[in-house]
Formats: C-alpha cells, structure tokens, sequence
C-alpha cells in the first residue's frame, strides 16, 4: 500500500495534566488552566504519557494508564493540537485562549488549521536529535465539554445560556479543541520535545 506523507510543522510545545484540569467546587466544576504542566520533553509509552516537571518530579498524565485518578477511556492517552486553532480561538474569545491552555500533550507549530481529513490514519513524530520517527494511530477528535468552553468564553464565573453555549461547543468542535491518538502497538517508548517534526500519514 503506498503511504502519502504530509509534514504538519514542528513541535512548540510538551506538557502534560497531573491532575487533570477540572476542579469540583461546591458552587460547581472549574476549569483551572494553571494546573498543567510545560516540560522540556514527554516520554510517550504504549500506556500514555509521563514526564520529570521543572521541579524533578516524574509524573504521569492525567489519561495514563496507570495513573491512580484517571477516570477516561483508554483510547485517549495522546491529545495534540495545532497553534492555528489557538490563533482561531484568540480571534473569538481573547487572548488568554494561550497555546496549549486546552491541555494537549502537543502542541504543533503550524499556519493552517488541521481537521480529520488532514491528520491521515497516523501521525509520525521524527525526533530531531536521533531522526528517528514515532508513530501515533489516530482515534478522534477531542470533544469539547462545557467547563472548558466556559472557560474558552471567559465566562466561568456567570456560566453562558444554553444558545451561547452550544455556539461555543461548535466552534470548539471536529478538532479545533485537539484530536486523540495513541500509540501504535508495535512501537517503542519514544521521546517528543520541542523542534521534531510532524508528519500525517495517509494510507
């Protein structure tokens, strides 16, 4: 079967959710974009992702595995997103819309927005020190939830009407809030850090 390669920029960005980014209030969820993590590299396994923060301290994320708190699917333990969609999102909701403040594990350097069609049926991420490539399966696009897009909206403390807040989930949907991946069975424990390339692959 002949493969169609198509470069998808570089990586900015790493980071990963310890925790996981919404907090249970007794007023209601909050959706706290401070409590991810930026870090020099990720270590991505068949089991999810984990890194050693900027304090030392090796952490898993959020959607891993064997993290003792994850309560998502198991199809979900890579999420990348690109900075055209967080230049989208600034465009609508402002500028605290930051690359990354949705939580992705990567985010990818890249002046067009990426949708399904153009992630291919794997993503390969060529490491820039040994040349190495990492292939990623992709699953699904990240559906928005509705903490998030109060957030995206800046109206986390007066929660938006049902209109307003369906026209936010919309536009946050089919990929511009991130896509899922995970890794392929036959690959090895890979590192990803800022400056690898990325590549969709379509079969």
């Amino acid at each position: 079967m002949v493969e169609n390669i198509r470069e998808l920029g570089r990586v900015k960005l790493v980071q990963l959710q310890p925790s996981g980014l919404i907090i249970e209030t007794p007023s209601g969820d909050y959706y706290d974009v401070s409590r991810r993590v930026e870090v020099d590299r990720i270590q991505i396994t068949s089991n999810g992702i984990e890194a050693t923060t900027p304090d030392g301290e090796h952490v898993l994320d959020i959607h891993h595995l064997d993290h003792p708190d994850k309560a998502y699917d198991d199809d979900d333990l890579v999420c990348i997103g690109f900075t055209s969609h967080y230049e989208a999102m600034r465009k609508k909701f402002g500028d605290h819309m930051v690359d990354g403040s949705a939580g992705e594990n990567i985010i990818i350097e890249y002046d067009q927005e990426v949708w399904e069609e153009d992630i291919g049926q794997q993503l390969a991420i060529e490491n820039m020190e040994s040349g190495e490539r990492m292939l990623l399966e992709f699953v699904s696009y990240a559906t928005p939830c509705a903490e998030f897009s109060h957030f995206a909206a800046d109206s986390q403390d007066m929660p938006l009407e049902k209109e307003k807040l369906k026209e936010t989930l919309q536009f946050l949907h089919k990929g511009r809030r991130g896509f899922l991946l995970v890794m392929r069975g036959d690959q090895q424990t890979a590192i990803v850090q800022a400056g690898d390339r990325v590549f969709a692959i379509h079969e």
